[in-house]
């Protein structure tokens, strides 16, 4: 049974429970009940019912996880080996941040607990040596890890032991295999991999090394001025050749091309292991990106198909609209720093108002403001002074001082189209 002294019920936020709910269960020798919950932190059964059905609900969309309520009213999370361990490694990391009271009195304690219950020797799990492991991996990185990644991976190596000595290997595809095998990480990796050996622990298993070279690299923080590994500069390569193709497309040019693509370089790097070890995002972006922005959407889209040929991976809607998003960004930072407004008066006609701005937002591939006003607020207040624009299918007239005014036929000619492209993308 736990002995962790309960917080006050005011005392954790949402994020902070659920967090220390998800390292509860990956803790050895651990059975995590609702009543468990409650007390450790320190709320009533139904919110830790809902803690649990949040948490639950989050590594699903995120890391293909579930959490299975066994007969005896306990939690286990149920997945594959792979994913479970990508799932903590981004717990973990936020647990040091949300809740490190958590991690020193009760995650850490247990770990160690659960290692020397299984007679596992005590030289691979001891602080010191653990921390001359990180410190050697570092060098053979050329990498400095901060105070808090030595104490994330001074955790998370122990979790390892206990898994591998458990038998839960991770499994790879040849795909995967291939990419963590070809990193710089892979060859650090081995450096842990010998220690574990000289410990006379049973031998590790290849998958292990492919891991925890996958761990390196899920904590690397990419340098588009000094990456210089071979997969570095064919990711430069890849990103080249999607702007070019995005220029093509869209006839827009960036008068900083080298800014964009440093830019994609840093999120790209990430972006390709998150697709290629199945790691979600928010699911969110996309459809308002396709709402908003569809013409900006679809150029990326297609601009990105060569990018996802290069490494065989199909990014996923999410993926591509965090791109679009990027494209989008340095768009704006060629004209005027904001979102184009656009004045758009209504009447009676719901649907084919509507129609107008769907049309609208599909001229251009600049991000643009809609704002909707009345007729009748129209000709009593006119048009607010950042209105670029002012489109409307009903007749009006038009004040002394206003920016251009076009009256909206369905569908938008080609003249109208043309004038309404020149004003936005002036």
């Amino acid at each position: 049974m736990m002995t962790l002294l309960c917080p006050p019920s005011s005392a954790l936020s949402s994020p902070q429970r659920r967090c220390q709910v998800l390292l509860m269960l990956y803790l050895p020798g651990q059975i995590v009940t609702p009543e468990i919950l409650a007390r450790v932190n320190g709320v009533d059964d139904s919110i830790a019912r809902q803690d649990i059905l949040d948490a639950s609900e989050e590594i699903a969309r995120f890391h293909r996880l579930t959490i299975l309520t066994l007969e005896d009213g306990s939690y286990r999370i149920d997945g594959s080996a792979l994913d479970r361990r990508l799932c903590l490694l981004h717990w973990l990391r936020r647990g040091l941040r949300l809740c490190p009271h958590f991690i020193e009195q009760h995650f850490t304690p247990t770990l160690k607990t659960g290692l020397r219950t299984l007679g596992i020797a005590t030289a691979l799990y001891d602080d010191t040596n653990l921390q001359a492991l990180v410190n050697l991996c570092g060098r053979r990185l050329q990498r400095s890890f901060g105070t808090r990644d030595v104490q994330f991976l001074r955790l998370y190596l122990q979790y390892c032991l206990l898994q591998h000595h458990d038998g839960l290997t991770p499994e790879f595809t040849e795909p995967q295999q291939q990419w963590t095998q070809t990193r710089a990480e892979y060859q650090a990796a081995q450096e842990i991999v010998r220690h574990w050996q000289r410990r006379v622990m049973q031998l590790p298993h290849e998958n292990e090394q492919r891991f925890l070279a996958l761990l390196f690299m899920m904590l690397r923080t990419p340098d588009p001025l000094n990456d210089s590994h071979q997969q570095d500069i064919r990711l430069r390569l890849a990103i080249g050749q999607m702007i070019e193709r995005f220029r093509a497309l869209s006839g827009m040019t960036f008068s900083d091309e080298q800014g964009l693509a440093d830019q994609l370089y840093i999120h790209l790097a990430q972006a390709l292991e998150r697709s290629l070890f199945g790691i979600g995002i928010d699911n969110s972006l996309p459809e308002e990106v396709y709402r908003l922005y569809p013409r900006l959407m679809r150029t990326t889209r297609e601009a990105f198909r060569g990018f996802e040929t290069e490494y065989g991976i199909d990014f996923s809607d999410e993926e591509v609209g965090l791109v679009a998003v990027i494209f989008g960004a340095w768009l704006m930072q060629e004209s005027d720093l904001h979102e184009k407004q656009v004045l758009l008066l209504t009447g009676n006609d719901t649907r084919l108002e509507q129609e107008i701005e769907q049309q609208l937002r599909e001229l251009t591939l600049l991000p643009l403001n809609i704002r909707h006003l009345t007729l009748h607020a129209f000709q009593q207040q006119g048009a607010p002074r950042e209105a670029a624009l002012i489109v409307t299918p009903y007749a009006t007239s038009l004040p002394l001082f206003s920016p251009p005014l076009i009256h909206a036929t369905m569908p938008l000619g080609e003249h109208q189209q043309a004038r309404i492209r020149a004003i936005l993308e002036a």
